[in-house]
């Protein structure tokens, strides 16, 4: 449009030229060319004037409209910034609620695998303590048979002892009395340790030595002999004796161990019972409150897109008023380069012809 008035005053200006060179031809000196060259000057005066004007209003209202964009799009950032974490703290809650939920499954998965180690491990020890307890019976038995067969071999020996025979023929009965019970007691071997298996040893050496000097024994020899045969017997019998009071206390110590693991394992199972029941309630829980966070994490990345295709969007609005405020000025200064053109050529024009 000032293009257009600009144009319309040039076409004037030429006109008035136009005249003026008639009138200049004609009477070479009139005042009306005086003042039409004088009233062109001023309206191109005026219509440069209008420019400077208007250039600047318009560079104050592109002042007063970036520092309004300059803050509008600081504060869309801040919002937005604001939304982004806000849709960054519901993502995290939603993943902190997802772990909470697969760590509570691998604590029930862990809580089954222990139920099955415990019974897997209760039947082992079950069938530990019937074999055990099979062992202990047998060993009770056999001790027991050996301290019988010690007391009958005793009862045997010294009352053929005690009858009344010559005394070569007492001690001939004695070694075989003695030979005898290293035969019977050879079964229960097995039974001894180091140190009665000595003993037993010791017993069976009697019977050489007593074949050895058999002319030589006397009444005193033969008592000396029944006294290291009964201590002997009595050495073996102890033993016996020992072991079964050890295997008594092995075994109710084994069968205590294992009342207070049963009573151990029954007490953690009722609290693995307690703690399945309490996690399932809590996955339940979280189940819900996870549905929950997805939406509330869907609404808040909605925001954030939102906030955050506002913030853009006043950047390229922005972006656009001062491109056009580039153009409009652009326009301007070239309007006013022509108008500077026009009327330094008027002024030649003129001063020519007055």
């Amino acid at each position: 449009m000032r293009t257009i008035a600009i144009a319309i005053v040039l076409s004037l200006a030429v006109s008035a030229f136009a005249v003026n060179n008639k009138a200049a031809e004609m009477t070479k000196a009139t005042t009306n060319a005086a003042d039409a060259v004088d009233a062109a000057i001023q309206v191109l005066y005026d219509l440069r004037q209008a420019n400077y004007d208007a250039q600047a209003q318009k560079d104050s209202e592109n002042r007063t409209q970036q520092e309004a964009c300059d803050n509008e799009i600081a504060d869309l950032y801040r919002i937005a910034d604001i939304n982004k974490a806000a849709g960054d703290a519901t993502t995290a809650h939603r993943k902190y609620i997802e772990k909470e939920i697969a760590d509570s499954h691998a604590y029930l998965e862990w809580i089954d695998s222990r139920r099955a180690d415990i019974s897997r491990r209760e039947t082992e020890l079950q069938d530990q303590r019937c074999y055990s307890a099979q062992i202990f019976v047998r060993s009770l038995k056999e001790n027991s048979d050996a301290i019988e067969a010690i007391n009958l071999l005793r009862n045997d020996l010294f009352a053929s002892i005690d009858r009344k025979s010559p005394a070569g023929d007492q001690s001939a009965e004695e070694l075989l009395q003695v030979a005898g019970a290293t035969k019977k007691l050879a079964a229960y071997k097995h039974l001894m340790n180091e140190q009665a298996l000595t003993a037993f040893n010791q017993l069976a050496a009697l019977e050489d030595e007593g074949e050895a000097h058999e002319e030589d024994h006397t009444e005193g020899a033969s008592n000396s002999v029944e006294e290291q045969i009964n201590s002997l017997l009595d050495t073996l019998e102890e033993h016996f004796q020992t072991a079964i009071k050890s295997f008594e206390q092995s075994e109710v110590k084994a069968g205590w161990d294992l009342a207070i693991w049963l009573q151990d394992t029954e007490a953690e199972l009722e609290y693995f019972q307690k703690e399945e029941n309490r996690t399932n309630e809590y996955i339940d829980k979280m189940t819900i409150a996870l549905q929950a966070a997805k939406a509330t994490e869907n609404k808040a990345w909605e925001i954030y897109f939102q906030s955050s295709s506002n913030y853009h969007n006043a950047i390229t609005i922005c972006r656009h008023k001062g491109e056009a405020y580039l153009a409009d000025k652009h326009q301007r200064d070239d309007e006013n380069a022509l108008l500077e053109d026009v009327i330094k050529q008027f002024k030649e024009n003129a001063g020519k012809m007055l």
